[in-house]
């Protein structure tokens, strides 16, 4: 009986182990995955218009924000004589583009989070039959001398 309770826990402590060994390979991945599309990013800005031109599809933040501009600016120009030429169009602020970049720096952020985890669980999981042991050894420390004798320790 004691024989098949050890088999069953060495089966268990391997497949924790790979689990953890698993679960730390893919937080490496995700986190080189994180840093190689920041670096990608910062060498190409206008790799985030995609991602602000969608965020202004959905929103139609942009065009409220122009609609509000318009009135204001017909108002004031039906009050003062416009110097400049008005067939020459204004910059416009775009309010996505900073919108798409907040949430990209957030969403980098989010998702390295989770890979750094990810990383630190996976190596607890790998390492989690010397976390035991070493758990072992401070309980026997910390517990009467006449209860040693009955315990004895697995062998390392």
């Amino acid at each position: 009986m004691e024989n098949s309770q050890s088999a069953l826990t060495e089966v268990i402590t391997i497949i924790v182990r790979l689990l953890g060994m698993v679960v730390l390979l893919v937080g490496l991945y995700i986190g080189i995955k994180v840093v190689f599309e920041a670096w990608h990013l910062y060498e190409e800005p206008q790799r985030i218009e995609r991602f602000a031109k969608a965020i202004e599809q959905g929103s139609q933040l942009d065009s409220l924000i122009a609609s509000f501009a318009s009135n204001s600016t017909d108002d004031a120009s039906n009050t003062e004589k416009n110097i400049h030429d008005p067939n020459v169009e204004k910059p416009k602020i775009r309010l996505t583009y900073f919108l798409a970049w907040g949430i990209a720096m957030i969403l980098l952020l989010v998702i390295s989070s989770l890979a750094s985890r990810a990383i630190k669980t996976g190596g607890q999981l790998a390492l989690y039959d010397l976390q035991v042991k070493q758990l072992a050894k401070q309980l026997l420390k910390q517990s009467p001398k006449e209860k040693q004798q009955d315990i004895t320790l697995p062998k390392d």
